[in-house]
């Protein structure tokens, strides 16, 4: 089973980074930031730095719809054209970051993580990303320090507690894994009942991507559950 929904429902992303919101949003004004006093060179600059911001969008969409029809190797050159075009670009971190997933190119997936993170160290999603990406490597510490940060950063999404146990039903940890499981299960089953009204469309589509995977996760099947609420090791938690 994946555990994201589908990693390129990537257009949400381009509006989620307030350094970049007003450009991702194609809303941003060359000259709102310049000063009255700029000089003509650094006006130039900063004009330069719009054009750049604005390309960057713009091979970014490209590859967001590249990536709808499943083609995410071009996706991916979309991405890497864009983190080109301009570097400070983070949403196409993330875009590649997730194409990279979506092609089990998980070194690959990592890299991109590792720079969203030093360029914002509170993104608990990120996390969440980087412990699936790790997981698949092996790295069952790394998996479960990043899935510890993720939570520990106060996010209510159950994917995070779903993956962590099973990293910890894989690193023997059958306690913490069936705590995880329930809470899991307890976030997912709130978030259906009830989700959050949104008065924006980018809003829900945020909702929709979080709900669905949270619910795949936390749904074992019942003799799993049964096997690890009773303290018995599984020999080994596989993606579904």
């Amino acid at each position: 089973m994946n555990r994201f929904s589908s990693a390129v429902l990537i257009g949400i992303v381009l509006c989620t980074s307030g350094n970049d919101q007003s450009f991702a949003a194609g809303n941003g004004d060359p000259n709102e930031n310049v000063a009255s006093t700029a000089t003509p060179e650094e006006a130039a600059m900063q004009a330069a730095a719009y054009k750049a911001r604005l390309a960057a969008r713009a091979a970014a969409d490209e590859g967001f719809f590249l990536g709808r029809t499943g083609d995410f190797r071009a996706a991916r050159k979309k991405f890497s054209q864009a983190i080109e075009l301009d570097p400070k670009f983070s949403p196409a971190y993330r875009l590649r970051a997730d194409a990279c997933l979506k092609m089990s190119d998980w070194a690959g997936a990592i890299v991109d993580l590792d720079t969203l993170i030093r360029l914002d160290p509170n993104y608990a999603e990120i996390f969440n990303e980087r412990g699936f990406a790790r997981r698949q490597v092996g790295d069952l510490h790394g998996a479960r320090d990043d899935f510890d940060r993720c939570i520990k950063l106060g996010t209510d999404l159950p994917l995070a507690y779903g993956n962590r146990a099973e990293v910890e039903l894989m690193l023997g940890d059958n306690r913490a894994a069936a705590a995880d499981l329930a809470q899991a299960q307890s976030l997912a089953a709130t978030m259906s009942a009830s989700p959050p009204a949104s008065s924006t469309p980018s809003a829900r589509k945020i909702q929709t991507h979080h709900k669905t995977p949270g619910l795949e996760q936390a749904t074992m099947r019942k003799e799993q559950r049964d096997e690890i609420l009773h303290g018995k090791r599984l020999p080994s938690a596989t993606n579904k």
